[in-house]
């Protein structure tokens, strides 16, 4: 390990042990780490020693509760105030972090062939030291995070209804439509805040709608996994949609929500037993195989 790569290990030690969170630390060496990775782009650096450091964060174990079933998310979508709406149900039915939804652009949406392109996140980077508050934009959580997600046909309808609304509330300015903008704006133009998207959007609506609102944003990415295995889907698929790099960790993640398919199959097998079996009475012959032991 270089001095560079130990600057970094102390800087993490500093942040924890200011008492800041593992997953907050984390957020703050990620952007270390971009900044750092524009500097080797650049040919300023070599190497960036930001990169591949491990902040191990507690991750509780999802239940029942800590997801919303589909009729919740129509429930919760009804009271999300416009033109939000199109924002909440991304995260259900695509699964995409919170920052990859603020990431978007107008020219990320394949308008005809109803796919979204994931490739790039907006961070939120709080007040440290001297620095202020600040939106960064940088590239997904892994390289699988880059990835192309078919969402329905009327979403595409809703979003590209929103941005033409949008074009002509400013006037039919080309900026306000331009493919390069981002998707979702705040009023002011400036792409959202996935911490404001909660306290100003999602937490609202949850408390209108009866629901807890401790159910965070994050719990729809959660929520989109949990109906993706209720409906079957296999745990290479699962991964590839939720921009896992690796399908362990998909099943770190959500492997217990798995428990409940072995019922299923366990179901379907002994209906395509008893679908199959014979009703007159005979005896299926299996065909004998030659020189099979007993």
């Amino acid at each position: 390990m270089d001095r560079s790569e130990v600057d970094v290990e102390e800087f993490i030690t500093h942040l924890l042990g200011q008492g800041l969170s593992p997953k907050y630390t984390r957020d703050c060496v990620s952007v270390l780490s971009l900044v750092l990775k524009s500097a080797v782009r650049a040919n300023v650096r070599k190497d960036n020693p930001a990169a591949d450091h491990n902040i191990p964060i507690p991750r509780r174990k999802l239940h029942e509760g800590d997801v919303l079933s589909m009729e919740q998310i129509h429930q919760l979508v009804a009271h999300v105030k416009d033109p939000y709406k199109p924002a909440v149900w991304l995260l259900m039915l695509a699964g995409l972090r919170p920052a990859e939804l603020c990431g978007l652009r107008v020219c990320d949406v394949d308008f005809v062939k109803h796919v979204i392109h994931v490739s790039q996140t907006v961070l939120p980077v709080h007040s440290f030291d001297s620095e202020g508050f600040g939106l960064v934009i940088g590239p997904p959580k892994t390289s699988a995070g880059d990835r192309r997600i078919p969402i329905p046909a009327w979403l595409c309808d809703d979003l590209a209804a929103m941005v033409a609304a949008r074009r002509r509330a400013n006037g039919g300015e080309r900026s306000s439509g331009h493919r390069g903008e981002f998707l979702f704006q705040t009023r002011y133009g400036n792409p959202l805040n996935r911490d404001k998207l909660r306290e100003k959007v999602v937490r609202p609506a949850l408390r209108e709608a009866g629901l807890p609102e401790t159910f965070r944003t994050y719990d729809l990415r959660h929520s989109h996994a949990s109906v993706m295995i209720d409906l079957g889907v296999n745990l290479l698929a699962l991964a590839q949609r939720m921009g896992h790099s690796d399908p362990a960790m998909t099943l770190r993640l959500y492997g217990h929500l798995f428990e409940g398919t072995q019922v299923q199959l366990s179901e379907k097998i002994d209906e395509l037993r008893a679908a199959t079996e014979p009703k007159d009475g005979t005896v299926v012959q299996l065909r004998a195989r030659s020189n099979e032991s007993p």
